[in-house]
Protein backbone atom coordinates (compact mmCIF):
# COMPACT_ATOMS: atom_id res chain seq x y z
CA UNK A 1 0.00 0.00 0.00
CA UNK A 2 1.11 3.53 -0.59
CA UNK A 3 -0.13 7.08 -0.54
CA UNK A 4 1.17 9.56 -3.05
CA UNK A 5 0.18 12.84 -4.57
CA UNK A 6 -1.78 12.46 -7.78
CA UNK A 7 -0.55 15.64 -9.43
CA UNK A 8 -3.12 15.44 -12.23
CA UNK A 9 -6.01 15.29 -9.73
CA UNK A 10 -4.25 17.61 -7.28
CA UNK A 11 -5.02 15.29 -4.37
CA UNK A 12 -3.49 12.41 -2.45
CA UNK A 13 -4.40 8.88 -3.46
CA UNK A 14 -3.95 5.55 -1.70
CA UNK A 15 -2.91 2.71 -3.98
CA UNK A 16 -3.08 -0.76 -2.49
CA UNK A 17 -3.14 -4.39 -3.50
CA UNK A 18 -3.60 -7.77 -1.82
CA UNK A 19 -0.78 -9.02 -4.10
CA UNK A 20 1.87 -7.88 -1.65
CA UNK A 21 5.59 -8.38 -1.75
CA UNK A 22 5.74 -7.55 -5.44
CA UNK A 23 6.50 -4.41 -7.38
CA UNK A 24 3.21 -2.66 -8.09
CA UNK A 25 4.27 -2.36 -11.72
CA UNK A 26 4.44 -6.16 -11.99
CA UNK A 27 0.99 -6.52 -10.42
CA UNK A 28 -0.41 -3.83 -12.73
CA UNK A 29 0.90 -5.76 -15.71
CA UNK A 30 -0.09 -9.29 -14.66
CA UNK A 31 -3.18 -8.68 -12.45
CA UNK A 32 -4.51 -5.12 -12.87
CA UNK A 33 -7.78 -6.11 -11.17
CA UNK A 34 -5.82 -6.52 -7.92
CA UNK A 35 -4.88 -2.84 -7.73
CA UNK A 36 -7.25 -0.53 -5.88
CA UNK A 37 -7.24 3.22 -5.31
CA UNK A 38 -8.80 5.62 -2.84
CA UNK A 39 -8.78 9.22 -4.02
CA UNK A 40 -8.86 11.52 -1.02
CA UNK A 41 -10.95 14.66 -0.84
CA UNK A 42 -8.64 16.88 1.20
CA UNK A 43 -11.60 18.89 2.48
CA UNK A 44 -13.31 15.80 3.91
CA UNK A 45 -10.46 13.39 4.61
CA UNK A 46 -10.80 9.64 4.47
CA UNK A 47 -14.23 8.08 4.26
CA UNK A 48 -14.94 5.14 6.61
CA UNK A 49 -16.79 3.27 3.87
CA UNK A 50 -13.67 3.46 1.66
CA UNK A 51 -11.57 2.08 4.53
CA UNK A 52 -13.93 -0.83 5.17
CA UNK A 53 -13.90 -1.59 1.44
CA UNK A 54 -10.08 -1.46 1.51
CA UNK A 55 -9.98 -3.99 4.36
CA UNK A 56 -12.27 -6.29 2.37
CA UNK A 57 -10.22 -5.82 -0.83
CA UNK A 58 -7.06 -6.69 1.10
CA UNK A 59 -8.67 -9.83 2.53
CA UNK A 60 -8.59 -8.31 6.02
CA UNK A 61 -12.30 -8.08 6.79
CA UNK A 62 -11.77 -9.17 10.40
CA UNK A 63 -9.06 -6.50 10.83
CA UNK A 64 -11.07 -3.60 9.38
CA UNK A 65 -10.46 -1.41 12.44
CA UNK A 66 -6.69 -2.05 12.20
CA UNK A 67 -6.76 -1.21 8.49
CA UNK A 68 -8.76 1.98 9.12
CA UNK A 69 -6.34 2.97 11.91
CA UNK A 70 -3.33 2.39 9.67
CA UNK A 71 -4.72 4.28 6.66
CA UNK A 72 -5.75 7.22 8.86
CA UNK A 73 -2.35 7.47 10.53
CA UNK A 74 -0.48 7.19 7.26
CA UNK A 75 -2.65 9.96 5.81
CA UNK A 76 -2.06 12.13 8.91
CA UNK A 77 1.71 11.64 8.57
CA UNK A 78 1.54 12.34 4.83
CA UNK A 79 -0.11 15.71 5.49
CA UNK A 80 1.86 16.70 8.58
CA UNK A 81 5.28 16.00 7.09
CA UNK A 82 4.60 17.23 3.53
CA UNK A 83 5.32 13.82 2.06
CA UNK A 84 5.49 12.99 -1.61
CA UNK A 85 4.95 9.32 -0.89
CA UNK A 86 4.62 6.80 1.93
CA UNK A 87 4.86 3.16 0.96
CA UNK A 88 4.39 0.05 3.06
CA UNK A 89 5.49 -3.18 1.44
CA UNK A 90 4.75 -5.63 2.80
CA UNK A 91 1.76 -5.12 5.02
CA UNK A 92 1.70 -8.24 7.19
CA UNK A 93 -1.00 -10.16 9.03
CA UNK A 94 0.63 -11.85 12.04
CA UNK A 95 -0.33 -15.26 13.42
CA UNK A 96 -2.09 -13.37 16.20
CA UNK A 97 -4.27 -11.54 13.64
CA UNK A 98 -2.58 -8.14 13.90
CA UNK A 99 -1.86 -5.96 10.88
CA UNK A 100 1.65 -4.47 10.88
CA UNK A 101 3.86 -2.54 8.50
CA UNK A 102 6.88 -4.79 7.96
CA UNK A 103 8.82 -2.28 5.86
CA UNK A 104 8.26 1.27 4.70
CA UNK A 105 9.68 4.00 2.54
CA UNK A 106 8.92 7.71 2.92
CA UNK A 107 9.85 10.61 0.67
CA UNK A 108 9.43 14.22 1.74
CA UNK A 109 8.77 17.16 -0.56
CA UNK A 110 12.08 19.03 -0.90
CA UNK A 111 10.18 22.32 -0.95
CA UNK A 112 8.98 21.62 2.61
CA UNK A 113 12.45 21.28 4.14
CA UNK A 114 12.32 24.75 5.68
CA UNK A 115 9.54 23.57 8.00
Amino acid sequence: MSITLDRKAGAPVFIYSPAGGMNIEDVAHSNPEKIFKIKIDTNKGLDIDDLIKAANNLGLKEQKSDVAFLFNHIYDCFKAKDCDMIEINPLVLTKEGKVIAADSKITIDDNARFR
